[in-house]
Parts: structure tokens; sequence; C-alpha cells
């Protein structure tokens, strides 16, 4: 599956003539993102409504029509690093979008995360203390029974190590420290 830059700018150009999500100019904080415009994304993951998802992360994250698909997916992952968008209603409290999306199914919103967005796939939630790759591990060996999940989730697995992620305890060894986030429970 391919995203094309005009298919990404198609959905911001239908935020725009929309009035956008009804924030005031304010609404924007000094980086120039709108988090507000994330409000109910996790709908849109859970549901797998990928024009609703995107058009808000790339107004969240301020992309513009003129934007290249460099300075798109750089403000992208600014707006991932810094305000981090998480869910709740699984089985994280407060778990990041992309494990969320990770347990719902929702692979065309992981897979623009890697390669489209090229958020930071090794940031560590602080309400459990893992990585994406660190949640995938235990959501395998909990699904141990169910061929099909087991199988959805060791290629979710495969496709993020492609893109970069590291557990927890790979990032810590290489140097990587997580202050004041708790280390999970083995």
């Amino acid at each position: 599956m391919t995203i094309t830059r005009h298919a990404l700018m198609a959905s911001l150009a239908l935020i725009m003539a929309a009035g956008g999500f009804g924030a005031p100019a304010w609404a924007q904080d000094a980086s120039g993102f709108r988090p507000e415009a994330l409000n109910g994304v996790c709908t849109d993951v859970r549901t797998g409504n990928s024009q609703r998802y995107e058009a808000k992360v790339l107004a969240a994250a301020g992309v513009s029509p003129e934007d290249s698909p460099e300075v798109m997916r750089s403000k992208v992952r600014a707006l991932f690093d810094q305000h981090r968008p998480y869910c709740e209603g699984f089985d994280v409290r407060r778990g990041s979008l992309l494990k969320y999306a990770v347990n719902h199914g929702t692979s065309a919103f992981i897979y623009s995360a890697i390669n489209v967005w090229n958020i930071d796939l090794n940031q560590v939630d602080v309400s459990d203390g893992q990585t994406v790759l660190d949640y995938l591990n235990a959501a395998i060996g909990r699904n141990a029974g169910n061929p099909g999940r087991r199988s959805l989730y060791e290629s979710y697995h495969a496709e993020l190590v492609r893109g970069g992620a590291k557990t927890r305890a790979e990032l810590e060894a290489e140097g990587r420290r997580f202050p004041g986030i708790p280390i999970p429970a083995q």
C-alpha cells in the first residue's frame, strides 16, 4: 500500500475546505501545532478511517499543501515527539497511538507511522514503561493459542523492526535512559 503525497494533501485540503476543526488561530502552540485537531483520532484509528486520521494528524502537525514530503515528515515526527498522542480504552492506560493501532489491527496506520511519517518508533509510554516492540512481544506471547492474531502481531513486529523499532532493554543497552519512567515488572 502506498500513500501518495497527493492523497495526503487531498486529506489536508478537505479539512481546510471544511473550515478546519473549528479551532481558532490562537489554538496553535508556539511550535505551530494544533493538538486539538487530534480530537477523535483514536476512534478513527480503531475504525480504520484512514482519510480522517491522516487529515487530523496533518492538521495537528501544521502541514500545509505547499510543504514537501520531507517537511511534512519532519512536522509530523515533531508532533509525535513533543505531544505524544495517546489513547485510552485498551490494555494500556494512556498508551501511544501506535500501540493503539497495533491493538486494533489498523495496519494502514502502522504503515503510515513507519513509512510515510517516520515517527520515532522507540518512545516509551510513562504508563507501562514499554516501547511498541515490548508491547508487541507481550501480545505475541498472549496470543500463542490464536494463530491468526499471533501472525498479525508477528508481521507488525517484523515491519517495526525493519523501521528501526527496539525494545526498551535494547535502547538502554545502547545508553538511552528514560528518567521518571518506571521499569515494567517482568
